[in-house]
């Protein structure tokens, strides 16, 4: 009888998983899981923070969204077909032209105007002044001629890509992430520098605190159909947006339908901002294949920085234009 109540049991329990797989208007795996597999696209244009001619408008109508992308869209046609020379440093500090940049064209599907959503302004807290004293400095490292490797950043060194934080938020090229899933684990590889995480989503003890990791110690768990990753333990090269090795980040990562991954990340550092800060973006299932990002051997740039500044050191001479504009202080 027992056996018997068991048999009934799983097949039960058999029949309830199959018909909320055919029922979900989700993909799911064999297990029962969303299905995050395949490879997805973060472009987007959509500001980071919400800009001031937005205003209080948090949400956008279709026409705003649409007059938005016409607007950034027209403004590169503009610059591409100009033949006036724009001198400066930044004419020469990315060492290539618009042609080989992937911004996207398309605003985020969730219709806000700004990635940032909490604060309800879309725009960060203010900086703690520890963080603006911490990022001063390593500004003045890289404006300096490099004594060694060690001075340039890490985007320079390729040590790591400047879109996969983590958090994941768009940046200038290779916005596209390929995803594989099993039962215990959810593995994330972004296309640049070829940044990867392996997070675990079974039960497990913490690192140790004095333990800490480039992208931090990542632990995940399903919240219905939510993945939540926290991640903690990142180490003191950490430097998104301000933050510091202190942060402890949330991400939450919800498939809207087979084709959109709700990507939304909550930024926790209580010595680089007074409360913490939210933002979000939908992810886009592609087709286009992930390719190898051979960062270190194409980083032709870092002998020539340091063969530059051998040559400043002989003859006694420094200047000025070490520090790329973009790392330049925003007025």
């Amino acid at each position: 009888m027992i056996h018997m109540t068991l048999l009934f049991t799983g097949l039960l329990s058999l029949v309830l998983t199959v018909h909320a797989q055919e029922s979900s208007p989700v993909p799911r795996t064999a297990w029962g899981a969303p299905d995050f597999e395949g490879n997805w696209d973060f472009r987007s244009i959509t500001p980071f923070e919400r800009p001031e001619y937005f205003k209080d408008k948090e949400f956008l109508t279709e026409e705003e969204v649409a007059g938005f992308e016409k607007a950034v869209n027209d403004g590169r046609i503009t610059r591409e077909a100009s033949t006036e020379f724009q001198q400066g440093q930044g004419d020469v500090d990315v060492g290539y032209n618009s042609f080989f940049l992937d911004l996207g064209d398309k605003m985020t599907g969730t219709m806000r105007s700004s990635l940032v959503t909490d604060p309800p302004n879309g725009r960060l807290p203010e900086l703690s002044a520890n963080s603006r004293s911490r990022m001063g400095e390593k500004i003045k490292l890289w404006a300096r001629a490099p004594q060694g490797p060690e001075d340039r950043n890490q985007f320079d060194r390729c040590l790591m890509g400047f879109n996969f934080g983590p958090p994941i938020t768009p940046g200038a090229y290779n916005n596209m992430m390929q995803i594989v899933q099993t039962e215990d684990h959810v593995a994330m590889l972004v296309e640049m520098v070829n940044d990867h995480r392996i997070i675990p989503t079974g039960a497990r003890d913490p690192l140790p605190a004095n333990m800490r990791l480039w992208k931090g110690d990542s632990r995940g768990e399903w919240q219905s159909d939510t993945f939540v990753v926290t991640t903690t333990n990142l180490n003191d090269h950490y430097m998104f947006r301000g933050g510091t090795g202190n942060t402890t980040l949330t991400e939450r990562l919800t498939l809207k339908d087979a084709n959109t991954l709700e990507y939304r990340f909550t930024v926790d550092d209580p010595l680089s901002w007074p409360v913490p800060w939210s933002a979000v973006m939908d992810l886009v299932r592609t087709d286009d294949d992930v390719f190898e990002y051979a960062c270190h051997e194409g980083n032709y740039a870092m002998p020539l920085m340091l063969k530059g500044a051998r040559k400043q050191d002989r003859e006694g001479t420094e200047d000025d234009t070490w520090l790329p504009s973009w790392s330049k202080p925003r007025s």
